[in-house]
């Protein structure tokens, strides 16, 4: 993860690493999913330029690693893919951000794709839109971090099975 997490901030400066990989997923998760036929022909580096702009990326050959490494991370068999987040030992106000713009940048690439409607995908969508507006309020400390802990597994497992085009809303559960 250290890696991924090195060539993201290479990728680019201006955004967030949470919010650039999640855009980088839900493009790949909605590009696997496509009802286009040219699907797998397309440049998700330049669809994630049109979705986050040419200003929000650096260069194209650090974002084009960093677009790569989070690809087969994302649809490696052995399931050890994970959202790219702030580090557990981080403030918990800053991982709650991590997730919301994870989830939020997720949500985003992957609707910029035509998929089939698909209830348990919409359904799963639909959630990773509302962690988008996810805060930390006054909690302790111990529920704040199970909270977290349950949102970012959710994001994981929703993440993948979009991916792999497996989604049912009750395997993110």
């Amino acid at each position: 993860m250290a890696d991924l997490t090195a060539l993201a901030v290479r990728a680019s400066q201006s955004i967030s690493i949470s919010e650039l990989h999640g855009a980088v997923c839900g493009l790949a998760a909605g590009i696997a999913r496509s009802l286009d036929e040219d699907a797998e022909e397309r440049d998700l580096l330049r669809e994630l330029i049109e979705l986050l702009g040419s200003d929000a990326l650096t260069d194209a050959d650090s974002v084009d690693e960093f677009v790569h490494a989070s690809l087969d991370a994302l649809m490696d068999d052995d399931l050890g893919f994970a959202p790219l987040l702030p580090d557990d030992d981080a403030p918990i106000a800053e991982r709650v951000l991590g997730i919301a713009e994870w989830c939020g940048a997720f949500a985003a690439g992957y609707g910029t794709q035509p998929v089939a409607e698909d209830e348990q995908g919409e359904e799963l969508l639909d959630d990773f839109i509302a962690i988008s507006g996810a805060e930390i309020h006054d909690e302790d400390d111990e529920t704040a971090e199970a909270a977290l802990s349950e949102l970012e597994q959710y994001a994981k497992v929703g993440a993948l099975l979009l991916a792999t085009g497996g989604a049912t809303a009750d395997d993110a559960d």
